[in-house]
């Protein structure tokens, strides 16, 4: 039997008909956000039954507690943001991700995720390539690293497709004039099958940003206080299109777990708003928004 290394319609890496890529850049999946009115301080007992429950089902726990650190792009005007408040379910973002192993000390990070997520109602498509910190100096000052990026994702899916998508990610970013402007902080784990994933999102903080986040060596232990903090543990359940898995229901039964319309980003800006960009001209229409959507999702009970 051949072993040779094709590749797919979207460009990933195939051998023997399986797929490669350790960690795909293109990801296009239906998701599902729930709020967990569980406290954070009893976590760990809900992750032991919450294993015990899944196992049957073929999901396992995939990696340690994961601290992930992501910081938000959007323009002077906060388009993006506006974009999400007025539309509701469909809209844009982009992030820079960095994940580091929670229990262990810092150490500095060596590669982060450009993403650009895309909602259309209940689906997202995510597309991200991987770069390396000295890259991504390069690529935020506007030089063209793209054979860089190619090298550094070369076993993710083929040259063409990375350079493709390296190109319309940096469109997006300086056609809408983007900056960092909210910083994410919070613990996950996460259990995954074949095709389906759930993971737990809790101790979500909220940090204003700017240019000087790259020059952290670690993204664990932010210096600067927090704008807010989260009251929610969030649950995300993805799976392929198709039928909503069936265990989800009798999960809904046995945990106190309710699907909200809940984004990150919206809930973070809200605090931002209220305290750091207060004197923004538009902070009191922006909070006005916020607290519309954020009705919506509202902790249990």
């Amino acid at each position: 039997m051949s072993s040779a290394t094709t590749s797919n319609n979207e460009g990933l890496l195939v051998q023997n008909g399986e797929t490669l890529a350790r960690n795909p850049i293109y990801i296009d999946r239906v998701e599902r956000k729930y709020l967990v009115d569980v406290d954070e301080r009893e976590m760990a007992g809900f992750f032991r039954g919450l294993t015990s429950f899944l196992a049957p089902y073929g999901l396992d726990p995939v990696q340690e507690i994961t601290n992930v650190g992501t910081c938000y792009f959007d323009n002077r005007d906060y388009d993006l943001l506006r974009y999400i408040l007025l539309i509701r379910r469909c809209h844009i973002l982009v992030r820079l991700r960095a994940y580091e192993y929670y229990d262990r000390p810092p150490e500095p990070i060596s590669e982060y995720w450009m993403e650009v997520k895309i909602r259309d109602a209940d689906r997202r498509r995510k597309k991200r390539f991987r770069l390396k910190k000295l890259t991504l100096r390069d690529f935020l000052n506007g030089q063209d690293v793209v054979e860089k990026v190619v090298e550094e994702n070369r076993e993710e899916a083929d040259p063409e497709t990375i350079r493709k998508l390296f190109s319309e990610t940096r469109e997006t970013f300086f056609t809408w004039g983007l900056r960092p402007t909210l910083f994410v902080n919070y613990k996950r784990i996460a259990f995954q099958s074949g095709s389906e994933r759930l993971s737990l999102d809790w101790d979500i903080q909220y940090y204003p940003t700017d240019d000087n986040v790259y020059s952290h060596d670690s993204w664990k232990y932010p210096v600067e206080p927090a704008a807010g903090k989260a009251k929610k543990i969030v649950m995300e359940l993805k799976y392929p299109e198709g039928t909503l898995p069936g265990w989800i229901a009798e999960l809904e039964r046995k945990y106190p777990i309710a699907e909200r319309n809940y984004v990150k980003p919206v809930d973070g800006m809200g605090f931002l708003f209220e305290g750091p960009l207060r004197a923004h001209s538009e902070a009191a229409s922006f909070i006005r928004m916020v607290n519309a959507y954020k009705a919506e999702t509202q902790p249990l009970g």
